[in-house]
């Protein structure tokens, strides 16, 4: 494995040993340098970023999109592909999303509701899985799998190939 050199004459760094290189973490002098910058939004991030200051995830915000619902969920050998969320977002676990024409579906679901452009889509998915693919159509109303349900059973099929259970 090799590396790129990420030292800069002009900055300070804290090396960190690593077989084969080094990683490099900017100097709190660096980092007080980005305070002549700018106030902007990114500026800001990146100052804490720097300084190793990371906010803790949201947990009303996380629970909030756990429990969006699904409208549709495609299976394949069993597992979930591609869901189609009640918020508008899709997830993918495969390449699948690459086979869509996306630019042509916004054109196309323009002038419809929120259903017939996730019901589009669901369509548009069909056309590129296989023979053997389920789907679990839920629509606005029906009760549902949540994200969170969703991701869960995702990430536990994830670890059975690793020996994790």
């Amino acid at each position: 494995m090799t590396s790129i050199p990420t030292t800069s004459p002009s900055l300070p760094v804290n090396r960190y040993a690593l077989e084969g290189g080094s990683v490099q973490r900017p100097s709190p002098a660096s980092v007080r340098s980005l305070k002549e910058t700018g106030n902007s939004a990114f500026t800001e991030d990146m100052k804490r970023v720097l300084a190793g200051i990371m906010d803790a995830p949201d947990a009303a915000g996380l629970a909030q999109s756990r429990a969006v619902q699904a409208h549709t969920i495609v299976r394949e050998n069993g597992q979930v592909v591609a869901t189609i969320w009640r918020d508008g977002q899709t997830s993918f676990t495969n390449s699948l999303n690459s086979k869509l024409d996306w630019s042509t579906m916004d054109k196309r679901t323009g002038g419809m509701t929120s259903e017939q452009r996730r019901s589009y889509i669901a369509g548009e998915i069909m056309k590129n899985v296989g023979a053997t693919a389920r789907i679990e159509r839920y629509g606005d109303n029906s009760p549902s799998p949540t994200r969170g349900a969703v991701f869960d059973e995702i990430a536990k099929e994830n670890l059975k190939p690793r020996g994790v259970r």
